[in-house]
C-alpha cells in the first residue's frame, strides 16, 4: 500500500488574549474554509447530531460469535461500552433473508410462511449482538433492515413483508430487546410510498409498536430525491422519522457527485448517512478519511448520523470485502483480534458528544489542506461543548473565539499514524479564546467534558488454525445462537444444525424455495474459516442428498480449493466439486466443466473425500479411488460444502492440510508505479481487500508496481491475484535489496496458463524491495490487481 508520511511536530497547546476583542453573532451559515479565526457562537444555529453508530450486515460480523467468552466480551467493550472505545451509540443489523448480502449470506427466522406461527429467533447472531451491546450500552438506539428476503412474501411491498417485518420486532422482545426504528425500504433497492404509509405503519400500530419509527430511503436510487415528494406529501413525511442515504458525501475515496437536494435540507427531517466507510481501518489514510468524511457530511449536507460498514471485519479473507471494518476478529479459535485506528477516530466522536447535543454552525468548517471541524453543544443547560478537529495535509494553527461557551479548563486529545487517542495538555480559556497548534494528519477533539478514557484489554497471541481438524457437530446447543457450527462461513444458502432421530446432530442446508435476492444465489455453498487458503491436503465428509431442488437436480458435496467469483459473490465458486446427485450420479466438477463422473447409491449418506497435491486431484467415494485427475486451473482456495437450494446433510467433517504460505511481508506496505505516481490505487493491492483494487493504467504498454518490504527479509513466495479470470496473465516478479539492482524472481512472460484465484510463485531471496511487471494481453489490457502478497517462510 501506499503509506502516508508525516513530519512529526512537537504539538504545542497553548491560550491566547485577542485583547479589545467584542462578542459578536456569528453567521447562520457553516464556513466553508477557516480563516484561522473561527468566531463561535454558542447560541446560533445547528441541528441535532445524533451519534456515529455501525451497521451489522452482510454477514460481517459471523465470525465475532465464535470467540471464546473472554476474547468476545473483550471486543464487545471495544465496540459498544461507552468511555471505553469507539462507544457506538446506535446499532442497524439485518433482517436475514438466506441470500448472499456482500460478505455472505444470513439466515432468516422463517422461511416459509408457516414458520411465521413458530418462528426460531436463534438463527444466526445479529439479536445476540444487539443484546451484547445493550449490556454494554442500555441507550443504545437499535435498527433493522432488509438485503434479502424469503421468497414465500406476495411481493416485497406486501402485507407479508410487513407481518414479517413485525414478527423481527417481536423477535427482538424475545431477546429482550427495544428497537428504535425498522427501515421501510429494501436496501439500495428501491422503496414504495403506499406501503409505508397504507400497510407497514398501520400494521405496526396494529401490533401495539406505534412507537416504532421508520427511515427510509436506506440508498434506494438517488436517495435524496425522496425529499421531492415528501415535501409534496405531508403523510408520507410525517410517516418517516429520518431520510437515510448511504456514502452520501463519499464512497470508498471517491467523491460523490450528486447535488444535495435542498428540499432535503428543508424537509425538517434528520438526514443520515445509513451505512458509511466500506475501507479496512488498519491504515491511518483509511482512518483519517473516515474522521474527515464524518464531519464532512454535515458541513456539507447537514448529515447528523453517520453509521459505519462494519464494526468488526469478522469475516473470513476468503470472503467478499474481506479485512474491512473499524477493528478486526477473524481469529476465534485463538483468541486474537486487532484494536484498529478507527476504533479511536470514532471515540473522538462519541466520547466527547453525545446524541441529543446540538452542531453550533459556526463552530463548523473545511480548513486548507483538505481538513474539518465541528463543534457540539450539550443542551442540558450545562453549557459543556467539544470541538473535533481532523486537520488535513496542512500544519496550521487555529483561533477559536468561545466567548460565550464555557470558558473553564478544557481537556485536548490527540490522534495520529503513531499513537492514537492519548490526552495532551489542557488548554485554558482565556479571555472566551483558545489557539491550537495542529499537526499534519492529525485528529483532536476538544472538550470541556471529562471521564474520556482509551480503554485497553490484554489481547492473546495469534495462532493458526489447526492442520488437523475434526467435527461431529453433536456439541452444540440447538437451543440457543447461532445454530451454526463454529468456523463456518456461509456464501449463499442457510446451513443449520439440525438432530435425526437418533440424536445424531448434523448439519443441513435448510434452503429449499426461492427466495427475494439481494444479488443472484446461483447455489449454497460454505466455506470452514480457517483463516489461511490452502494448496495441499484434503477434505472429507459424509453427505446425504434427500431430495430435489425447486430449479433442478437436488445435490451436494464437498469443496477444495474453493474460492468466490468476483464477478459476483453469489455465483457458483471457483475450486473442485466433488458432487453426489439426487439421480443418482456423482460429479467431480470444476465451475464449468466436469472432470469425471460416475453412479452412487443416494438412498444413504456416502463418504466423500477429495485430495489435492499440485495439480494432482483425487476423488474418493466410501473410502475407494473414483477419479484421479490432473488439472492447474485453481492454485488455491478453502475447503466447505456445497449443494442446491434442497435438503443436504454433512457430517463427520475432517480436515488435514498444509498452508500454502508463510508470514505475510507485504501486508499495508508502501509501494510505488510510474503508473500512479500518486500512490492513490496502491495501497488496494495491499490492504487484505479481496475485492478492492489497483488498476494499472490501460495505454497498452507494460506496467510495474514496486513495494517496499522495510527491510531485508527472506521471501519465498509471492501470490497475484487479477482479475484475469478469462486470460492468462504474462508477468515477471523481480526483487532488490539496494532498489538499483534487480534479480529475477519469476519468468512468467511467456506464460499461457490460467490460474484462479490467483498466480503462485516460489523460490528463495533475500529482498527489500519486490517489482512486480505486468503486460498487456493480446487485446491490449493489463490485469487489474486486487493482491500482490508476498510470503517469507513457512
Amino acid at each position: 500500500m501506499f503509506k502516508i508520511t508525516m513530519t512529526t511536530l512537537c504539538l504545542s497547546l497553548f491560550v491566547q488574549t485577542v485583547l479589545g476583542q467584542t462578542h459578536t453573532t456569528q453567521s447562520n451559515t457553516i464556513q466553508s474554509k477557516s480563516a484561522g479565526l473561527i468566531k463561535v457562537d454558542g447560541n446560533g444555529s445547528g441541528r441535532i447530531f445524533d451519534g456515529i453508530g455501525a451497521v451489522s450486515a452482510g454477514g460481517s460480523s459471523r465470525l465475532l460469535i465464535d470467540y471464546s467468552d473472554k476474547s468476545r466480551s473483550d471486543i464487545l467493550d471495544y465496540l459498544f461500552k461507552p468511555g471505553f472505545g469507539a462507544g457506538f451509540t446506535y446499532l442497524k443489523t439485518e433482517i436475514g433473508g438466506d441470500g448472499n448480502t456482500t460478505c455472505g449470506s444470513e439466515p432468516s427466522f422463517a422461511r416459509t410462511k408457516a414458520e411465521m406461527e413458530n418462528p426460531n429467533f436463534n438463527r444466526g447472531y445479529e439479536y445476540w449482538l444487539m443484546r451484547e451491546a445493550v449490556n454494554r450500552n442500555p441507550g443504545i438506539e437499535l435498527d433493522a433492515l432488509e438485503w434479502s428476503m424469503p421468497g414465500w412474501f406476495n411481493g416485497v411491498w406486501s402485507q407479508d413483508n410487513a407481518d414479517y417485518l413485525v414478527k423481527f420486532i417481536q423477535g427482538a422482545k424475545h431477546w429482550g430487546l427495544n428497537l428504535k426504528y425498522i427501515a421501510g425500504c429494501w436496501n439500495e433497492r428501491d422503496y414504495n410510498r403506499d406501503w409505508i404509509v397504507n400497510t407497514l405503519r398501520p400494521t405496526l400500530n396494529k401490533n401495539g409498536l406505534s412507537h416504532i419509527k421508520i427511515n427510509a430511503p436506506e440508498g434506494a436510487g438517488k436517495a435524496w430525491g425522496i425529499a421531492d415528494l415528501l415535501v409534496r406529501d405531508e403523510e408520507f413525511k410525517n410517516t418517516l422519522s429520518s431520510i437515510s442515504y448511504h456514502y452520501p458525501d463519499s464512497y470508498m475515496w471517491s467523491d460523490n457527485k450528486e447535488e444535495m437536494n435542498q428540499n432535503a435540507l428543508d424537509s425538517g427531517l434528520p438526514l443520515w448517512s445509513g451505512e458509511d466507510f466500506s475501507l479496512p481501518g488498519k491504515s491511518w489514510r483509511n482512518t483519517m478519511y473516515m474522521a474527515k468524511n464524518i464531519l464532512k457530511c454535515y458541513i456539507k449536507k447537514k448529515i447528523v448520523k453517520v453509521n459505519m460498514w462494519c464494526p468488526i471485519a469478522s469475516m473470513p479473507d476468503i470472503s467478499c470485502f474481506s479485512n474491512v471494518g473499524i477493528m478486526k476478529g477473524t481469529n476465534p479459535w485463538s483468541g486474537y483480534y486487532e484494536v484498529w485506528p478507527t476504533i479511536w477516530a470514532v471515540a473522538h466522536f462519541n466520547q466527547f458528544a453525545k446524541p441529543g447535543w446540538k452542531y453550533i454552525d459556526s463552530g463548523c468548517g473545511e480548513l486548507e489542506g483538505e481538513g474539518a471541524y465541528c463543534t457540539y453543544k450539550n443542551l442540558d443547560g450545562s453549557n459543556d461543548y467539544s470541538i473535533v478537529i481532523a486537520n488535513g495535509t496542512k500544519v496550521q494553527q487555529l483561533t477559536f473565539n468561545i466567548s460565550d461557551l464555557k470558558k473553564d479548563k478544557l481537556q485536548v486529545w490527540k490522534s495520529n499514524s503513531e499513537n492514537q487517542f492519548q490526552q495532551q495538555a489542557d488548554l485554558i480559556a482565556i479571555n472566551g479564546t483558545i489557539t491550537i497548534s495542529l499537526d499534519a494528519e492529525s485528529i483532536y477533539s476538544i472538550t470541556t467534558t471529562t471521564g474520556q478514557q482509551k480503554g485497553t484489554h490484554d489481547i492473546p497471541k495469534e495462532k493458526a488454525f489447526p492442520v488437523n481438524y475434526a467435527d461431529n457437530f453433536d456439541q452444540y446447543s440447538l437451543e440457543q445462537a447461532p445454530l451454526s457450527p463454529k468456523y463456518f462461513y456461509d456464501n449463499s444458502g442457510a446451513f443449520e444444525l439440525h438432530q435425526s432421530a437418533g440424536n445424531n446432530k448434523y448439519l443441513r442446508q435448510s434452503l429449499l424455495n426461492d427466495i427475494t435476492h439481494w444479488i443472484p444465489d446461483e447455489c449454497a455453498y460454505t466455506f470452514v474459516a480457517q483463516g489461511t487458503e490452502w494448496d495441499q491436503g484434503q477434505i472429507s465428509s459424509d453427505v446425504f442428498v434427500e431430495n430435489d431442488a425447486f430449479n433442478g437436480k437436488g445435490y451436494a458435496g464437498i469443496i477444495l480449493r474453493g474460492a468466490y467469483d468476483k464477478a459476483s459473490q453469489a455465483n457458483i465458486p471457483f475450486g473442485y466439486r466433488f458432487n453426489i446427485y439426487k439421480d443418482g450420479t456423482w460429479k467431480l466438477q470444476t465451475k464449468t466443466d466436469t472432470l469425471a463422473s460416475g453412479h452412487v447409491d443416494v438412498s444413504k449418506w456416502n463418504n466423500l473425500k477429495l485430495v489435492g497435491k499440485g495439480n494432482s486431484i483425487k476423488a474418493f467415494l466410501n473410502g475407494k479411488l473414483v477419479a484421479d485427475v490432473k488439472d492447474d486451473r485453481y492454485s488455491i482456495g478453502a475447503a466447505g460444502y456445497v449443494s442446491g437450494f434442497n435438503v443436504a446433510k454433512f457430517d463427520n467433517l475432517l480436515l488435514n492440510y498444509t498452508p500454502a504460505s508463510g508470514k505475510l511481508l507485504s501486508g499495508w506496505k508502501p509501494a510505488s508505479s510510474p503508473a500512479d505516481p500518486s500512490g492513490n490505487e496502491l495501497i488496494n493491492a495491499f490492504d487484505g481487500n479481496s475485492l478492492s483494487k489497483w488498476r494499472a493504467r490501460g495505454d497498452g504498454a507494460a506496467q510495474t508496481l514496486t513495494v517496499d518490504l522495510g527491510t531485508v527479509q527472506k521471501m519465498a513466495r509471492c501470490e497475484t491475484f487479477t482479475d484475469f479470470v478469462d486470460k492468462s496473465l504474462q508477468y515477471k516478479i523481480e526483487y532488490s535489496t539496494d532498489n538499483l539492482k534487480w534479480t529475477v524472481f519469476s519468468d512468467q512472460l511467456a506464460n499461457v496458463k490460467k490460474s484462479i484465484p490467483c498466480y503462485v510463485d516460489e523460490s528463495s531471496a533475500k529482498a527489500r524491495w519486490v517489482r512486480l511487471t505486468l503486460m498487456p494481453a493480446a487485446d491490449k489490457t493489463i490485469a487489474g490487481i486486487y493482491e500482490f502478497k508476498v510470503y517469507g517462510d513457512k
